[in-house]
């Protein structure tokens, strides 16, 4: 009886292995014939949890970010700010001169924001580089203003720049008027030199001029033009603001030593013309 039980007993083990083996295909079946919501429910909260976990590492990657170009466009402005410190720490100008002129009072006049009184010296300056012919008739021929050394002129320029921010003197005015083609009646208007109350005629001096910082750009110093514009040219074409001439090619430099050979040979052959003819025929070719 005792053996025959034990092949029963081998059987019932068998059986619970069986069992135990299928169980997780019966699983499987189970959750195959299970309803399509209960399948998606569970993966469902998964996912969402998932993806909140990476919404939230992606909007920190993006703050940190966003962190270190600000940092980044603070470091820029603050370099911006300390250069425009820099320059804005430039020393007053050196009142240099190749002819010995003062121009201290010129400078006080600019310092002091005295515009117009600025300009009266101004204008007294020029007669002064201009020579004594100059100074005694008050004004200034466009053929000496040619001449005025560049570091007289510099120096003007210099001051006047330096004291109204960039907005008035030479350099500033020859700007604007090679803006405006060299075209003076554009030039004149764009630096308010005309009346627009009286059909752009130009303005009285000095009662209609405007003698305050905030002028147009290239409003002063001022240079009359009554006479015409042929000093004031001289004024902004000078070499003191104007660029350097471009040097001249080897044709170029060709063609002029050929023009002056050319002009040599005939201020010879002229001289011996004139010989010729002072000259007398011989008695016989009569």
């Amino acid at each position: 009886a005792r053996e025959a039980r034990r092949p029963h007993r081998t059987m019932a083990s068998v059986t619970a292995t069986n069992v135990l083996c299928r169980a997780p295909v019966a699983g499987k079946r189970a959750a195959r014939a299970a309803p399509a919501s209960a399948r998606v429910a569970a993966p469902a909260r998964t996912t969402s949890s998932v993806s909140l976990k990476g919404s939230k590492g992606a909007f920190e990657g993006v703050a940190m970010r966003a962190d270190r170009r600000g940092s980044a466009l603070r470091a820029i402005t603050d370099t911006k700010e300390a250069a425009a410190d820099v320059e804005e720490e430039k020393p007053e100008p050196t009142l240099e001169s190749d002819l010995g002129v003062d121009y201290s009072k010129l400078r006080d006049l600019l310092k002091a924001g005295e515009w117009e009184e600025a300009d009266n010296e101004h204008r007294r300056l020029l007669t002064v580089l201009g020579g004594e012919d100059s100074e005694e008739r008050g004004w200034v021929y466009f053929t000496e203003a040619r001449q005025f050394p560049v570091t007289d002129m510099k120096t003007i320029d210099n001051l006047w720049t330096f004291y109204s921010d960039n907005r008035f003197g030479f350099s500033v005015q020859r700007k604007i008027w090679v803006g405006q083609r060299r075209q003076w009646a554009k030039f004149f208007k764009q630096i308010d030199w005309l009346n627009d109350e009286k059909n752009d005629a130009y303005r009285k001096w000095p009662e209609e001029f405007i003698w305050k910082k905030e002028a147009a750009k290239g409003h002063m110093p001022l240079t009359s033009a009554l006479r015409g514009t042929q000093l004031l040219e001289a004024l902004l074409e000078h070499p003191a603001f104007a660029p350097p001439a471009k040097p001249k090619s080897a044709a170029e430099q060709a063609a002029e030593q050929l023009g002056g050979v050319q002009k040599q040979a005939e201020q010879a052959l002229g001289n011996a013309m004139k010989g010729l003819k002072g000259l007398k025929k011989p008695s016989w070719m009569k």
